[in-house]
């Protein structure tokens, strides 16, 4: 294992929807979170979900946890991303668009098999949004 700041949190996450507190949209039926911590400082997170209507939907990012913006062209609603370990278990992330914070993501570890998100985010009205997502660890 890697003595990487976010090492906590590396592994496979699984969805437990019915734990799950959306205020914009709806809960997933399912979910997978993958976050990888490379020894170099290198994060990477891959996450796959159905949507409640059936949809499939993927994203990934990628990063160094030093809490500087890098570059993201995955959207159109983002150009840059930064990371940010706060503690052993807590790593937050910033999603900007020209210049301006759009989303804000919390991951915090309450064991060592229990995740939870915290996305928050504004709409285009000016009000806010937070959603909870809550995860546990694959088993290896």
């Amino acid at each position: 294992m890697t003595t990487h700041a976010a090492a906590g949190f590396a592994g496979t996450w699984h969805l437990l929807p019915e734990q799950c507190d959306y205020q914009l949209g709806r809960p997933p039926r399912r979910g997978l979170y993958q976050l990888d911590c490379a020894a170099d400082g290198a994060l990477s997170i891959a996450s796959e979900w159905l949507g409640k209507n059936g949809k499939r939907h993927r994203a990934a990012f990628d990063g160094r946890v030093d809490g500087t913006p890098y570059p993201y062209h995955s959207t159109p609603h983002a150009d840059a991303l930064s990371f940010e370990s706060v503690s052993p278990t807590q790593l937050h992330s910033t999603t900007w668009h020209d210049g301006r914070e759009v989303q804000w993501s919390e991951r915090e570890l309450v064991d060592p098999d229990t995740l939870v998100i915290r996305m928050r985010g504004h709409l285009s009205d000016g009000r806010c949004y937070t959603n909870v997502g809550v995860y546990r660890r694959q088993d290896s």
